[in-house]
Parts: structure tokens; sequence; C-alpha cells
């Protein structure tokens, strides 16, 4: 992803105010900004969603980076504790400072004043790991830096983490190149500076970034009980605005549908992918069996003028006798094959990484010939369709093939995971007017 450029607004010349002397023989200044905090937390997700909602910013992933909250052109990410969980840390504002003081003595031109005292006042008790600026020449950073005697503790090709005095980090970025104003209405964090470009993952041109909207859009259901008062025959389902509440008036069609739902039961055995039909005024119907238990419901939709949404609600249907909320089921990778439907799946996700653009790929064999198949047919508007959720159902992706004009016998993806640890997946193809699904379970692991 492209990190937005921004004017940096002031230079701390001196801690008196005064015009300090020029060293003719001195190397010039190195210009940085202040880019985000890096907060290491317990749960991710739920240090995102409270973020965003106190603040009213805007969850992002950043690729390579870890997953967050934008506000105004600042960032909070956030990374699990990795081993025993740090008993104190500094401030925010005390670790800017320091981290300031430590760049200016190496040559570094940084601007004083704190930017980051909106993100760091919801998240006072969290662990503040480093502190991340941007360099306009991240190379000549390393160089002045290296010349100092200062060791990285890791880098890559975009960014190199140093630990300072303290025992906090301070890491440098690459710029981006140029103010995004395009972007994947699928894919939000495919972004580009040029009009003419296309998504990467799914091959769509990119479109204007609309204005903001703060907050969530909203998704109220009405469970309809089946005869008997045992599971349900059907939803109902109004999509709000944040900000006003009101209905949202019309959806743009999106892989052949306005409106995709999936329905994932807490044990993570039940799942289906249907197609509510629109019933106005921001209302979907759909008329679906739903036994009785505990779901997870995950939309996916694209509001006209607005930005994709994927919106999770829980519902509990009539006749579910079992505890509620109980404890999310634990995921063993399993096979990496499976047979359904006259097709042996084959599952490759080894190069997959929490924050790392990587690819995972399906193979697809007759079952009975093992012959590679090749005549795929497209369904809803792709060669395949794939949806990735965690153990508690906290983290949903809903994904398409990067090779759009695929017939088999491979289909890949590339999903950005979130973080490290195991998910289930659902894969689904349609071959002979038939859909196929074949569910997995795999392990992300941090590289």
């Amino acid at each position: 992803m492209r990190l937005p450029t921004l004017l940096i607004a002031a230079v701390l010349t001196g801690m008196s105010g005064a015009a300090a002397p020029v060293d003719p023989a001195a190397p010039p200044q190195l210009q940085l900004r202040f880019h985000h905090l890096h907060y290491r937390v317990g749960d991710p997700a739920r240090a995102m969603n409270h973020a965003a909602q106190t603040l009213g910013g805007t969850r992002i992933l950043l690729q390579g980076h870890g997953v967050g909250v934008q506000v105004d052109e600042h960032y909070a990410l956030f990374d699990r504790f990795q081993g025993e969980e740090p008993r104190s840390t500094p401030g925010a504002a005390e670790a800017y400072a320091e981290a300031v003081a430590w760049l200016q003595e190496r040559g570094f031109s940084v601007p004083g004043d704190f930017p980051g005292a909106r993100l760091a006042a919801v998240l006072p008790g969290e662990y503040l790991d480093h502190v991340a600026f941007e360099a306009q020449d991240l190379a000549a950073a390393r160089d002045r830096l290296a010349s100092a005697g200062a060791a990285p503790d890791s880098e890559r090709d975009e960014a190199v983490l140093y630990r300072i005095p303290g025992g906090f980090g301070v890491e440098l970025l690459a710029p981006g190149d140029g103010e995004d104003a395009f972007w994947c209405p699928m894919h939000p964090d495919v972004r580009s500076a040029e009009a003419s470009a296309t998504c990467r993952l799914c091959g769509m041109p990119l479109v204007a970034i609309p204005p903001p909207q703060i907050g969530e859009y909203r998704m109220d259901v009405t469970v309809q009980p089946a005869p008997g008062g045992r599971g349900a025959s059907g939803l109902r389902l109004v999509i709000r605005h944040p900000d006003a509440s009101a209905p949202v008036p019309s959806f743009a069609v999106v892989h052949e549908r306005p409106f995709h739902l999936f329905i994932v039961d807490r044990s993570l055995d039940y799942f289906e992918h249907v197609h509510p039909e629109p019933a106005g005024e921001g209302a979907f119907e759909l008329a679906h069996d739903i036994p009785p238990g505990e779901y997870m419901l995950i939309a996916d939709f694209l509001p006209q003028g607005g930005t994709a949404q994927t919106v999770q609600r829980a519902i509990v249907t009539p006749g579910h006798d079992g505890p509620l909320m109980p404890p999310a089921p634990r995921l063993q990778p399993g096979p990496t094959d499976r047979v359904v439907g006259g097709l042996r799946i084959a599952i490759d996700a080894a190069e997959l990484a929490a924050r790392k653009e990587a690819r995972i790929q399906f193979t697809m064999f007759d079952a009975v010939t093992g012959v590679p198949v090749t005549d795929l047919e497209p369904y809803l508007g792709a060669p395949a369709h794939l949806l990735i959720v965690n153990a508690d159902l906290t983290e949903a992706l809903h994904g398409h093939p990067v090779e759009q004009a695929t017939t088999g016998p491979t289909v890949p993806f590339a999903p950005l995971m979130p973080m490290a640890g195991a998910y289930k997946l659902w894969v689904q193809v349609q071959r002979g007017g038939r859909v196929i699904t074949a569910p997995f379970v795999i392990e992300v692991v941090e590289r």
C-alpha cells in the first residue's frame, strides 16, 4: 500500500528558539515526518474497534505494517504481544519527544510538536512498542544512522526499526509516491494516484476515493421464526448510514449481486453464502431455512457513492438451547486436500504470513480420474469465492481470485491476513452448473 505523503508544518531548530550556528562541514539534515504509533496489545481487533469508535476513525490495514485506525493523516497500528506481556511503557508524548531528541542528535529534522495526541488520548494504558516516521530518503537515513553507530533491530526494504535507550523503538519508513486518489471498492487497501490504474488483486478499474464517512454502517436484523418455533425461515436486513441512521437508498451491483451474505455458526461447521433480495428503503429480505443455533452474519455490500463494507451481526435463531457465546473452537490445520462434489481440491497456503502480500492457491482435480480440471465456470462473476474467518469470528475476509480468467486447474488468491493464528476458510467454485464448497483450516505465521 502506498503511504500518504504529508507536508511538514514546522522544523525544530533549537530548544531555546534561537537559530543554531551553521557548520558548513556538517552534512545536511534529513527530513522526517511522524507517521504512526505502533502498539502491542492482547487483542488487536478489540483495540482497533475501540479506537475507531472513540475517535470516529477509519479501520485500515497497512500492508507490511499491521491493522489499525486512521485519524486525519496519522495512524495507530496494533500487533499482538509476542511472548511475555511487557509491564510498563512510556506515554506516547514522552516516547515521541525521546524519539525526536534521539533523531535530532543524529542529524535529522523532525517536527517537535507531537501530532499524534488525539490518537494517544484514547490508548493511555496500551503498550507502545515504537513510534514510526516517514523518511524522504530511507537509504540515506539508514546510512546516516549507521555512521552514527546505530544498529537496526530489524529491517525490511520499506522499513527499518531501531531500539533506543528506554527500550521502545523508532521506525523509519520509505516514503509514499503521491497522494492516492483512486482505489478498488472491493480491496480498499489497493490505491493509486493514477486514474487509469486497475486492481492488482481482482482486475477491476480503480475508482475515485469518496469523501470519508465517519463511523460504521449499521445492519438491523429481524429473524423470521420457522413454523413450530424451531429455527428461522428467513431474515429481513436493513442497512443504515453511520451518521443519520437513515436507510441506505441504493447499492452497487458487485459480482452480480447488490448484497452478499455469509451465515456461519459459532462452531464454524455451518456455512451458507446467500443473496438477500432488495425490498426497498435500504432493506433486503432472505427466504432461507436456518436451524436453531447461534450465528454470525457477515454482510458484504457497496453503497452507491460509498466504499465497500463488511458488516457483522450475531443472531440467535428460535429453539437454540445451548450456551450463548461459547468458547471459540480450537482450530487445528487439517488435510491439505478435500474431495467434494466430484472434485479433489488441494490447498497450498505455505506462503501466507501476517500482514504480508502472499498467495494462497487451490488446485482442482477430477476426483475419479485425477486429471487436472480446466472447465470451471464463472460463479457470481468470478472464477471462485473465498471466505476466511478466525476462530472467534471477529475477523472476516471475502475475496476473489487474482486471475479473473482462470478456468482451472489452479485458482490463486492474495488475501492480506491481519495477524498470525489459525483460520477457517471456505472456497467456492462452480462446475457443470453446480456450486462446490470446500472447507479448510490453515495456520498463518509471523515472518
